[in-house]
């Protein structure tokens, strides 16, 4: 018997159902497959990528220590009786403290309030030559800078950073009330980022000079200073992070407090104080890095007391030992490798002995190679005035030295720096 049209239809339905339940399940298989291979992928993605961001985070932790921290450039006659460093308490430095608490402590804002007139803020200026095919080279111009400093004595002797007044053939202070004055550079300090400026001014406050071997990680501190070389007597909270931290600051090895409170370019010079007002630190640097804040640094007091003793009453600092060349650093290469890229020793050519020097007593020679200072290998310049900084006027020491495409050696007795040299 055939069946009916309609009987057929009845029939055809169920396998076409059949087959559409068949696709649905299908893909319905296929796309949980998909959202759990995509949930496994993920997963060990996510994971490998955590993995490779911790690594970085834990190479710029363990750089942070290292990493060089970039210094923010934005920097007479001396009294009948040599100045000297007002310590302990004073009423002159410490100024008029209004509401004063019984039991000695001070507020931040009774900190500020007799710590602020010891901070100037210092505006230099610098001739510095192009080095553009578009502008000229040689051509000389103006650079303005700025900073901060730190008042030491009544009649104007100022401290502030080495770096911020090197070079200067104009320096200019101003005064916490705005009085504005030219100073001159009494002496500087590079190796440790000192200097001393003077102003024709009497009746100042001097800040009241604190011990920083007394400094604990969380003792609270205040950095005063000129940031921008617009907002001076700036103010800033923080704590000490740590101290005797070892860093490297345009290739000079320093050991610094450590601070969390801002610091900016135009603080250089000026003063860190802590809790009792007293001067501890005088701010000098800061990391400069979009991975970091609140790293700040700033030069302990107790390191340089003898140095800026020496700068008030020498202009210079004694004791300093001097060899009395100029060098440039060099890399020597053999004739069959001459190519660009290979390897080389690297060490420091003499380019020029001042006379009368512990070098031209010793016999050294313009052209002479610098290999080794006793047993230490010099490579560079920075590593060769490094050696040096060990040993004491008087001291002798063993140098060897190429010439003529011969090693030798000679023996040094190191002299006494000064300007005169």
């Amino acid at each position: 018997m055939v069946p009916s049209k309609k009987e057929m239809n009845a029939m055809e339905y169920p396998v076409e159902n059949r087959d559409r339940r068949n696709r649905l399940s299908v893909g319905l298989g296929l796309f949980l497959m998909c959202i759990v291979l995509t949930t496994i992928v993920g997963l060990f993605g996510g994971l490998m990528i955590s993995n490779y961001t911790h690594d970085r985070y834990v190479l710029y932790a363990e750089k942070a220590d290292t990493a060089t921290a970039q210094r923010e450039l934005v920097r007479e006659s001396a009294a009948t009786a040599a100045p000297s460093l007002t310590t302990g308490e004073s009423e002159a430095a410490a100024g008029t403290v209004s509401a004063f608490k019984e039991s000695g402590a001070y507020t931040k804002a009774q900190i500020v309030e007799m710590s602020a007139p010891s901070v100037v803020g210092i505006d230099t200026i610098t001739t510095a030559t192009t080095n553009s095919y578009w502008y000229g080279y040689g051509q000389s111009y103006e650079v303005p800078g700025s900073g901060s400093g730190v008042i030491l004595t009544e009649d104007g002797y100022i401290a502030t950073c080495a770096h911020v007044v090197d070079g200067a053939k104009s320096v200019k202070v101003t005064l916490n009330d705005d009085t504005t004055y030219d100073a001159t550079i009494v002496g500087t300090d590079a190796k440790n980022d000192i200097a001393i400026i003077k102003i024709d001014a009497t009746g100042l406050t001097p800040a009241v000079v604190g011990d920083s071997e007394t400094l604990t990680v969380g003792s609270e501190v205040i950095a005063i200073g000129n940031p921008l070389g617009e907002l001076r007597g700036t103010a800033t909270a923080g704590i000490i992070s740590a101290v005797n931290r070892t860093i490297e600051v345009e290739n000079q090895t320093m050991t610094l407090i450590q601070t969390d409170a801002a610091i900016s370019p135009g603080n250089s010079g000026g003063g860190l104080f802590d809790a009792t007002g007293k001067l501890i630190g005088i701010v000098n640097a800061k990391v400069s890095d979009s991975r970091a804040e609140g790293l700040g640094f700033a030069i302990p007091v107790n390191s340089v007391v003898d140095e800026i003793s020496d700068l008030l009453n020498y202009g210079y600092v004694t004791g300093r030992p001097y060899l009395g060349i100029s060098t440039q650093d060099v890399t020597l290469r053999s004739r069959d490798r001459m190519w660009y890229y290979s390897e080389g020793t690297r060490c420091v050519m003499v380019e020029k002995v001042i006379s009368g020097s512990a070098a031209e007593q010793a016999g050294l020679r313009s052209g002479d190679l610098i290999l080794k200072l006793e047993d230490v290998q010099i490579t560079s310049g920075d590593e060769l005035s490094s050696a040096i900084s060990a040993y004491k006027p008087g001291d002798k020491a063993t140098l060897t030295i190429q010439r003529d495409s011969k090693e030798m050696t000679v023996e040094v007795t190191f002299g006494e720096y000064s300007p005169q040299k």
